[in-house]
């Protein structure tokens, strides 16, 4: 036998019970037993419940250990005052005993039918022998008879239960259950194994079979058992017997309080118990209200439970109003197709509907109810449950209100005059119909006022929506998008009808792009361009009513509109589409910007234009540091070091080249170092190259965790003399950020890329890296120079210049200094003019005629040779970024400038000499 699951059967009471509705399940407080409540009915005050009422009883494993003499646990059950009711139908005294149970085994079918034939099988059953019996099985006739097919598994699960029930139905009971059969014997058995099923012989049937499950206990014998043999019906109950005793009660049994003792079965003593406790006849006293709460109580933890057990809900005369579903309304509505749902009205208690009181439905303004009273379009009105002889009649209609009334009833027994429900009962109207007045009415949710003297739990209901034939295009939170990446998300699109049947069937539904954006394609079999990913109706979050449409294609030949025909309209009530999956290429130089859908096509659906994604670039450019000047015509200049940061991670594309392009006449040379300071992106060092004007970096590794940054330092460029003048700005590009669509069609482009995609000439980012400046006459001095104190920058015939080190004032010596060398750049001596001594740290600059010397530490400058005392020192070290720093008089006489200082501005003016 297998070590397979047991198969687990509930008690047919347990199951009786599990099917009571409402159920409460009440968890008693440091209690060591639980309650559930099965079949809680509406009730009026002053008046009875007849029920039943279940209390489902489950006590913890090992609570139920018998005294001495053998008396069990015992409990009190009480019901408020003034109330009553007959417990298990009890008229003084009666014990009930733990039922028997019946024996259940299992077996499953493992394989289907390979080939016909008839397989044989057997029943070992050790108290009633051996049965064996022949089960005719077919592979079906793919030639003969194609429609009729193999037996599968439960084919032959179910033919084995026919079998055993035509031929062993005297002792055993067979059903199919998909592949498993459920054998059991009819009468009660030892609870050991008594009996297996298996397959003795499929004589090349080719099906497979497990041999039975181990036996476990079954159903109790009696249906009604208030104590089951089994506790789930999988192992033996704890409870023995439940002895019940109501106390003083009437003729009937019906009593207030009950005295319960529970004796536990000595060979269940470690196993859970459960049982049943059923009122009926449960009398409602008046003045109550909500619940009608049962009270259990007990000499010890076992069953006191200090929670509510709610045996009845007693409502306060009150109806609720539903209604089973909405319809859609139309402009000339309404048509037979379109008569309402069903509405219902419900009582939580009897009588809730007595004679004169009047119950209305108001329609608000711009429609009419399309019933008469008498006519032929009534509305019928019937009991769903409750008192079977009660009539709710319309009586009334004018047109926005229709008026109902209680005509007949059974709650007064002796007056037809005066009839009320003798119980909770729900009504069902149908056939009502709507008049629509196209001038008034507003599109939108149709409500009805609740109105009339019953007294309600809502005031209106929702019966439908009302809308032209038009709609309403709306658009998620816009999704970020990326410039030069192919397949970008766009935020999902929701198109709504407001009212079915705006989509028309054959009309064409279509989709325009606008901005730096192409719908995403890619090539067929033939070259010819197909949406690469169509969008999809995101059906979770749709309500599509029947709608369906053909498949999205491209319309034109720019990529930026897409198609769909709509194959069957919507019906009943409008149609929501949410469009998810619209995936697009986004240009490459799209920078910052919007991505929006507009709808168009032949359907009254239509909008200019939704925002369904923003673009930013990839990649950001920036410099370490300050803007350098460099000269047209000259070699070898130095700019700062290029900081390219990524957006976002895996946006930089592994096994590509990433391009920083400068401009036209720019040559740069190969870095002295490229490293990633951010992100775990990397990048093929050895094989970093420069061709004409690019600088290509290999990556080898994209950035998965974040975006990565990559800094180029030591960066040298070679500008020729038809440089123009202004910003040097670099750009980012390469395949490793412009994701090419590469097309094999030569009709789509001369390049074989379709449009924006082209790496060669496109980029996703630049940055100014640099300012280019024509340098001046050799010979000739600048004029109208501006130094400030503390600012890096000064100006030059109005041009802004960027120097490393920023004039100050000495603390000490209440000098202004300057730096020597950006001093001279000002009057426009050329670099070249500038030398510098490290053994001596001494600067020397030849100025035409003059060659003026500042060496370190010393209070004199030496010019043409002749040392000229001034009245500070020559500064030089750390603290001046390594730059020759003299008092600016001193300077500017020696080079033959003049200056002149402006306090309230901290400003230094120099003119030429």
């Amino acid at each position: 036998m297998k070590n397979n699951k047991s198969l687990k059967v509930l008690s047919t009471a347990a199951i009786a019970a599990a099917l009571v509705a409402p159920t409460v399940a009440v968890q008693p407080a440091f209690a060591a037993s639980s309650y559930t409540v099965s079949g809680v009915q509406n009730a009026a005050a002053d008046s009875q419940v007849d029920g039943p009422v279940r209390i489902t009883v489950e006590v913890g494993a090992g609570n139920l250990i018998n005294d001495a003499s053998g008396n069990g646990k015992k409990f009190q059950l009480r019901l408020p005052s003034d109330s009553h009711a007959v417990l298990n139908g009890v008229k003084s005294s009666a014990e009930f005993k733990r039922e028997g149970t019946q024996q259940v085994i299992s077996a499953k079918v493992t394989k289907g039918v390979t080939a016909s034939g008839v397989a044989k099988f057997e029943i070992v059953d050790k108290v009633n022998g051996t049965s064996t019996f022949d089960v005719k099985l077919s592979a079906g006739d793919a030639t003969a008879n194609p429609e009729v097919p193999a037996d599968t598994s439960s084919d032959v699960a179910k033919k084995i239960a026919e079998k055993i029930n035509a031929e062993h139905g005297g002792i055993y009971t067979a059903e199919a259950d998909g592949a498993y059969v459920r054998v059991k014997l009819k009468e009660a058995a030892a609870n050991d194994t008594t009996f297996k099923l298996s397959l003795k012989d499929d004589n090349g049937t080719g099906i497979a079979m497990d041999d039975s499950e181990i036996t476990v206990p079954g159903e109790a014998s009696d249906q009604g058992a208030y104590v089951p043999g089994t506790y789930n019906g999988t192992t033996p109950n704890q409870v023995g017997s439940v002895k019940i005793t109501p106390r003083n009660p009437s003729s009937t049994g019906a009593a207030q309080v009950f005295d319960v003792e529970v004796k536990g079965a000595a060979d269940a003593k470690s196993n859970k118990g459960i049982f049943y406790l059923e009122l009926t006849n449960i009398w409602v006293p008046s003045g109550t209200t909500g619940a009608l709460n049962a009270t259990i109580d007990s000499e010890d933890s076992t069953f006191t439970n200090s929670d509510a057990i709610k045996i009845a809900q007693v409502g306060n005369g009150s109806v609720t109003t539903s209604i089973d579903g909405t319809v859609a309304l139309t402009p000339g509505s309404m048509e037979k197709d379109k008569t309402l749902k069903t509405i219902r009205v419900k009582e939580d208690s009897a009588g809730a509907f007595t004679k004169g009181q009047k119950y209305k439905l108001e329609l608000p303004d711009g429609f009419e109810w399309d019933n008469t009273v008498n006519g032929s379009s009534v509305p019928k009105v019937t009991v769903a449950f409750g008192d079977d002889s009660a009539k709710l009649q319309a009586t009334k209609v004018d047109g926005d209100t229709i008026e109902f009334e209680l005509v007949a009833g059974g709650g007064d027994k002796n007056s037809s005059d005066s009839p009320k429900t003798s119980k909770a009962t729900q009504f069902a109207i149908d056939g009502l119909r709507v008049k629509v007045d196209d001038n008034d009415a507003k599109k939108g949710d149709v409500t009805v006022k609740i109105k009339g003297d019953v007294s309600r739990t809502n005031d209106s209901i929702v019966i439908g929506t009302y809308g032209t034939y038009e709609g309403e295009i709306k658009g998620a939170d816009a999704k970020t998008v990326y410039a030069g990446q192919t397949g970008e998300e766009l935020a999902n699109l929701t198109i709504k009808e407001d009212a079915p049947g705006t989509l028309q069937k054959g009309r064409t539904l279509k989709l325009k792009l606008n901005g730096n954006a192409k719908w995403a394609v890619t090539e067929d079999s033939d070259g010819k361009l197909k949406l690469k990913d169509a969008p999809q109706i995101k059906n979770a979050d749709s309500d599509k009513n029947g709608l369906s449409l053909s498949e999205w294609k491209l319309s034109g030949t720019d990529r930026t509109t897409i198609e769909a025909t709509i194959d069957k309209p919507s019906s009943n009530k409008p149609a929501k589409l949410v469009m998810e999956r619209l995936k697009v290429d986004v240009a490459p130089t799209a920078g910052k910007g919007d991505i929006s859908v507009s709808v168009e096509g032949t359907t009254g659906v239509r909008t200019d234009s939704v925002i369904l994604g923003k673009t930013v670039a990839p990649v950001e450019v920036s410099v370490d540091g300050e803007i350098a000047k460099i000269n047209t015509g000259l070699q070898q200049q130095a700019i700062p070091n290029i900081v390219l940061k990524e957006a976002a991670a895996d946006l930089i594309d592994k096994g590509h080249d990433l391009v920083l392009k400068f401009p036209d006449g720019v040559k740069p040379a190969l870095p002295g170092k490229i490293e990633v300071t951010e992100g775990n992106l990397k990048i093929d060092s050895a094989k970093v190259s420069v061709s004409d004007n690019k600088i290509i970096i290999p990556v080898s590794k994209n950035s998965s965790d974040k975006g990565a940054t990559i800094k180029l330092s030591d960066i040298k460029v070679t500008s020729y003399r038809d440089v123009p003048e202004g910003d040097l700005k670099v750009k980012v590009t390469g395949p490793a950020v412009v994701q090419s669509v590469k097309s094999s069609n030569a009709k789509n482009s001369d390049t074989g890329y379709y449009p924006f995609n082209k790496p060669e000439d496109t980029h996703v980012a630049e940055g100014t890296v640099a300012k280019v400046i024509t340098p001046a006459d050799k010979n000739k001095y600048a004029e109208n120079i501006i130094f400030k104190i503390g600012s890096k920058t000064y100006t030059q015939d109005g041009k802004e210049m960027t120097m490393d080190v920023a004039p100050e004032v000495h603390p000490v010596y209440n000098r202004t200094y300057i730096p020597a060398a950006h001093f001279a750049a000002s009057l426009n001596i050329p670099a070249d003019k500038v030398v510098w001594n490290e053994a001596s740290k001494t600067v020397t600059i030849f100025a035409g005629d003059k060659i003026v010397s500042a060496t370190a530490g010393k209070k004199e400058l030496v010019v043409n040779g002749t040392p000229v005392q001034i009245d500070a020192p020559v500064n030089y070290g750390q603290h001046t970024g390594y730059r020759v720093m003299v008092p600016y008089t001193h300077l500017a006489l020696a080079l033959g400038a003049t200056v002149e200082w402006k306090a309230d501005t901290q400003e230094i003016f120099v003119n030429k000499r």
